[in-house]
């Protein structure tokens, strides 16, 4: 401790001496010097050697150590769950009993009798079949009783069968059309009612086989028709008539197809002494693509056919072309270019005036071009509609003349020279509860034909509806009825030619129709339907008057 503080004692004195001195200019400034520091280190490494020679390689040892492997298959086993929870089931509601069977019966003024039949088999997933059967006629009618009557009567047996794939249709049936040439001179007192009656007679036979499984990419149906048709005047008509459609869809968006049709006929005429045989061969190939809401169809027509007026064995291609669009949800628009041949055989035209001469000349009508476009769809689940355009240019296109020789009886005329055909019409469809529906429809027809002629027979406008209401459950009133246009009666008239306007043309027609049905049971109704109203004896044919006011009343009955 005292060697401590001796040394502290001595570092003091120091200290204050070397204050002391700052104070004396001469022994505490600096003397001059000059210090010079020097780096003169250098790093030698020697010089090292490198081996660029490759690496050599591993040899690997071939030697393969097999390796196996042992798999023990685990089977748990467990007890049997037996839960004690009971299963509610629930019956099967027992479907309503099926009356597949119908008759219809009536009588009415003009000696009118009607009688119709739907006899068919029970519910069966696998195949149908049943007949239909109905009667129609008049014994008398608006021209010297019996002499105007008429009459008709279809047998018709069918047939379907459901395979796994396909499903076959056969039908075979007899027809029967019976009317009188009334339309004769009224000033003739003394009338062969055999000589003036015509009746032909119509059995055939179809059958129809069609792809059932319509998710399948290619689809397929084929047609197949056989008639003879023979009358009381020798005329008649036996025909073969096919279909064939194949499609085949290559994606969602794409499908092309190929569909063929036409018939192989024979027209007997002048008491089966000549006849001829006439035959049309249709071939149409397509595609069809479907780019969002448009739908692109495109495609040829090609008609092989062999007696149009212009000219004999044919061959025409005309194009087919259409688009469809979807405006709405429910409302869809269409427009298109085509050409076809309209077929025209003996039993159309019987079909359309039973009238005819003995012996008529059958001929096919050429449309090179059609322009058409329609809007249909529905703008509520109770309201659709309809409308559309087509204006066509026709070529040996027809209409009737009356005989020179005996003016009751008819003859197609047809027109050889280019003549346009337009049709304006519009429909709607209506049902604003389920005990109230109503249909409506109206046509605009418009015919230009060479040297300023007028189409026979063909009225400019037409329109038709129809209207059922149901009351209390049981009572159904129905309104009917139908409006045309006048008509060129198909000769020049002269001054004194009765039963046409002041245009000399046949007056406009307009019938009106009232209909009641009453429900007696879930199986029998009884009926009462009154037409022509007006009970103004309108004809269509130029001095064939139609009957006036006419009633039916009859019975329903359901087995």
């Amino acid at each position: 401790m005292r060697y401590l503080l001796f040394i502290i004692l001595v570092a003091l004195v120091q200290t204050v001496n070397a204050q002391d001195n700052w104070e004396n200019p001469k022994t505490s400034e600096m003397e001059d010097s000059q210090i010079i520091i020097e780096k003169n280190r250098q790093i030698e490494l020697p010089r090292a050697t490198r081996n660029f020679q490759q690496v050599p390689k591993i040899k690997k040892d071939s030697i393969q150590v097999p390796v196996t492997f042992t798999i023990k298959e685990f089977q748990p086993t467990l007890n049997s769950i037996k839960p004690k929870i009971r299963v509610l089931t629930v019956q099967d509601e027992k479907l309503d009993k099926l009356y597949a069977n119908q008759v219809k019966a009536g009588l009415g003024n003009y000696g009118a009798t009607y009688l119709e039949a739907f006899l068919a088999n029970k519910r069966n997933k696998n195949q149908s079949y049943g007949l239909h059967f109905n009667h129609q006629s008049f014994a008398k009618g608006a021209v010297d009783g019996n002499n105007s009557g008429s009459g008709y009567q279809l047998v018709k047996p069918y047939g379907k069968l459901i395979f796994d794939k396909t499903v076959v249709e056969a039908d075979a049936f007899y027809e029967r059309h019976n009317n009188y040439l009334y339309g004769y001179d009224s000033t003739v007192t003394e009338i062969d009612r055999d000589s003036i009656q015509r009746t032909y007679h119509t059995v055939g036979a179809s059958i129809n086989l069609k792809d059932r499984n319509l998710e399948d990419a290619y689809q397929y149906g084929i047609g197949l028709e056989l008639y003879q048709l023979f009358s009381n005047y020798e005329a008649g008509e036996g025909s073969f008539d096919y279909s064939i459609t194949n499609s085949f869809e290559l994606s969602e968006e794409f499908e092309v197809f190929l569909n063929s049709d036409g018939f192989f006929s024979k027209h007997q005429f002048n008491d089966n002494e000549y006849s001829r045989n006439r035959s049309l061969f249709r071939i149409k190939p397509g595609v069809s693509y479907e780019l969002g809401k448009l739908r692109i169809n495109g495609g040829f027509n090609f008609v092989y056919e062999n007696d149009t007026l212009e000219s004999m064995n044919r061959l025409h291609v005309y194009p087919d072309v259409s688009l469809e669009y979807s405006l709405l949800a429910k409302v869809s628009a269409k427009a298109g270019i085509r050409g076809d041949v309209r077929e025209v055989r003996l039993r159309n035209l019987l079909a359309e005036n039973p009238y005819l001469n003995d012996s008529v000349v059958l001929s096919n009508t050429l449309m090179p071009f059609e322009l058409y476009g329609s809007v249909y769809g529905s703008f509520s689940s109770m309201l659709g509609f309809d409308a559309g355009f087509s204006i066509a240019s026709v070529k040996n296109n027809y209409g009737y003349v009356p005989d020179n020789v005996y003016p009751e009886i008819f003859n197609p005329v047809y027109f050889s020279g280019n003549n346009t055909e337009i049709n304006i019409y519009a429909g709607l469809t209506a049902q604003l509860n389920p005990d109230w529906k109503a249909a409506l429809r109206a046509d605009y027809f418009y015919f230009n034909l060479d040297n300023g002629l007028e189409m026979p027979y063909r009225p400019g406008t037409q329109l038709v509806f129809n209207t059922d209401y149901l009351i209390a459950q049981k009572l159904t009133i129905g309104l009917n009825g139908h409006f045309q246009g006048s008509m060129n009666p198909g000769f020049t008239p002269t001054t004194d030619t009765p039963n046409l306007n002041d245009e000399g043309e046949i007056p406009a027609i307009f019938d009106l129709g009232l209909k009641f049905d009453y429900k007696l049971s879930d199986r029998s109704h009884v009926f009462l339907h009154a037409n022509n109203l007006i009970a103004k004896e309108y004809q269509y044919y130029y001095n064939y008057p139609n009957r006036g006011f006419r009633i039916l009343a009859g019975f329903i009955y359901s087995f």
